[in-house]
């Protein structure tokens, strides 16, 4: 993908996490889809020592789809438990998943012909990830903030 068909991001640290397997780092972009809709890109990369930089050199990358944006910016509002996806990338052996913990945050899974990669983001990064989703997903829908909330709450009526 060119340079200009991403944007702004938004970094999580998790250095200092006592599990040495846990110690990861999450960037989350604004990108462009195939079809030419706003989406998110993920990467989460691995963090060896503490304190040290990630290695970004063998992140995994996923690119949100369309209904995959939705059901991420549902899980981070709390609307559904979790969202699963699978079969990306060129050999369609990328997967994500992302669970509701609740009061103690949120997961993000990504993973990569049988490698995965965690990063758990608590409450208040939650809060910050879920704001700068819910604004790329607005775009998208082409409606305020407040609007595409409202819509999203709706989903859990839809679905029960």
């Amino acid at each position: 993908m060119s340079e200009e068909n991403f944007g702004e991001n938004l970094k999580f640290y998790a250095d200092r996490h006592p599990d040495p397997a846990q110690r990861t780092a999450l960037n989350v972009q604004y990108s462009f889809g195939r079809e030419g809709k706003e989406t998110l890109n993920l990467e989460i990369a691995q963090i060896y020592t503490v304190g040290a930089p990630p290695e970004w050199k063998s992140k995994i990358t996923l690119q949100l789809t369309s209904n995959e944006l939705i059901a991420f910016c549902c899980t981070l509002l709390g609307v559904r438990p979790e969202m699963k996806g699978a079969y990306h990338g060129a050999n369609r052996n990328k997967g994500i998943a992302t669970y509701d913990n609740g009061s103690k945050g949120l997961l993000i899974s990504l993973s990569e012909q049988g490698r995965m990669l965690n990063h758990a983001l608590q409450p208040d990064q939650r809060l910050d990830l879920l704001a700068f989703s819910i604004r790329r997903l607005s775009e998208k829908w082409k409606m305020s903030v407040v609007d595409s909330i409202a819509l999203l709450r709706q989903a859990r009526l839809i679905e029960h």
